[in-house]
């Protein structure tokens, strides 16, 4: 367009519509800002989510595999018990029972101490009660508890001390 030739109300009135379209185009472009603010800020939530998604899996995948050594430590307690301690086997057996649990408690497992302690329902099961001057307190062990990142996988199995005579 040719703006030497047009009138004064003319350009008046193309300056209007140009000042029209720059506002459209400043609204659009505004739009399209807040648009790319909300893209970056919804995949900035959903690596944040998937992070933590990948972090609990991670989680719970150990928790189950803590779950299952549990049973493979308890065998490997079994097979020393019941073998002649001074056989160089059961040295063995100990220290790859000794290595299985480190590598367990580096992930997060860690075992219930029992023995001594005031019973508590919530990391111990009671299998036996005897009388004893120290009431409510666990006076044996019979099998091993595990906790997982402070989750209790599996109770102690303990005898619990009565006192009978207590008022």
């Amino acid at each position: 367009m040719n703006y030497e030739e047009l009138s004064q109300e003319e350009l008046i009135e193309a300056l209007e519509t140009l000042e029209k379209e720059a506002l459209e185009l400043e609204q659009e472009r505004d739009e399209w800002e807040e648009k790319a603010k909300k893209a970056r800020a919804d995949f900035e939530n959903y690596k944040k989510e998937e992070d933590e998604r990948k972090q609990r899996w991670e989680k719970n995948a150990q928790e189950k595999l803590a779950e299952d050594m549990i049973e493979i430590m308890d065998n490997l307690e079994r097979a020393i018990a019941s073998a002649d301690e001074n056989s160089g086997v059961v040295q063995g057996v100990k220290m790859v029972a000794d290595q299985l649990f480190e590598e367990l408690r580096k992930r997060g497992l860690e075992k219930i101490d029992a023995e001594g302690e005031e019973f508590d329902p919530e990391l111990h099961k009671a299998v036996d009660t005897e009388e004893h001057e120290k009431d409510n307190h666990v006076l044996e062990q019979k099998r091993k508890g595990y906790m997982f990142d402070e989750k209790v996988l599996r109770e102690a199995e303990v005898i619990v001390g009565k006192n009978y005579t207590k008022n």
